[in-house]
């Protein structure tokens, strides 16, 4: 009962957060690099967020040697390798680009990627199932960049309805992910209850909360951009205009760091003339 409601207030400020990316007209941020934006994010711009990502890998894993050592998935060769791959896709998303490109190749970009999101899931989900929850953060980061490769890799190839379905797991899986990591339950875990209720204990709690409040942000921020995500691409679907397109315009947009994406009340009457 308590997982369901944490997904259903998970759920409502997703649905808030929509409400207000369509309330502003405003589909995507096409240069974060988070959602249809990370393949004209650029190379060097995903190359410096995985670096990021398996900084932390690296800073969590000597800290876990007891816990990790039975499961299979944690595995430090395997997991440097899953990053070597992530960084080869965002080389071959560059080329993909180039006009000698097919579709054969976005079609296979979309399909390593999908493989590598799953293994960065089963990672998270092995890792958050035998220690702290926030350990997973690093592995679920790399799972949000790999699915992302995956959306807009399905987008290029005109494949709209597979990106969408793809958008949509995506951001369910990351609501999914992150349902552990709320902020109160998280520092009441990390402070010790035989001193609870003393000032020491309240002192205690407050500083935990205050160390914990940027993670859990960036991962509600995280799920939010991935929600922001699907709904732009429905939203495309309902204006006729297609990803591939989408995609083009804001890869040749050189002047302006967004693009507007005016949003119609689906369930507003149409107007007759």
């Amino acid at each position: 009962m308590a997982i369901d409601a944490v997904s259903v207030v998970q759920n409502e400020q997703i649905k808030a957060a929509i409400s207000v990316v369509q309330s502003l007209q405003i589909a995507n941020l096409v240069a974060s690099g988070m959602g249809i934006g990370v393949s004209v994010a650029g190379a060097a711009i995903l190359a410096k967020r995985i670096a990021r990502v398996e900084e932390k890998v690296d800073a969590i894993l000597p800290n876990l040697a007891a816990i990790v050592r039975g499961l299979e998935a944690m595995r430090v060769e395997r997991i440097t390798e899953d990053f070597t791959r992530l960084r080869t896709l965002v080389g071959q998303v560059e080329e993909a680009w180039l006009p000698s490109a097919s579709q054969r190749e976005w079609i296979a970009i979309a399909r390593d990627a999908h493989f590598l999101a799953d293994s960065f899931e089963r990672r998270a989900r092995e890792l958050g199932a035998a220690s702290d929850v926030l350990n997973t953060e690093p592995l679920v980061e790399a799972f949000a960049l790999a699915s992302g490769l995956r959306v807009t890799a399905r987008m290029a190839s005109c494949q709209d309805d597979m990106a969408r379905e793809a958008a949509s797991s995506r951001a369910l899986t990351l609501v999914q992910l992150g349902e552990a990591i709320q902020l109160a339950p998280l520092a009441l875990a990390h402070a010790p209850m035989e001193t609870a209720g003393t000032s020491t204990w309240l002192d205690l709690l407050e500083q935990k909360a205050d160390d914990l409040r940027s993670t859990v942000a960036r991962v509600r921020e995280r799920e939010i951009a991935a929600a922001g995500t699907a709904e732009t691409l429905h939203e495309l679907a309902r204006q006729g205009v297609s990803g591939r397109e989408w995609l083009d315009t804001a890869k040749s947009e050189g002047h302006n760091p967004l693009l507007f994406l005016p949003v119609r009340d689906v369930n507003a009457p149409e107007q007759t003339r």
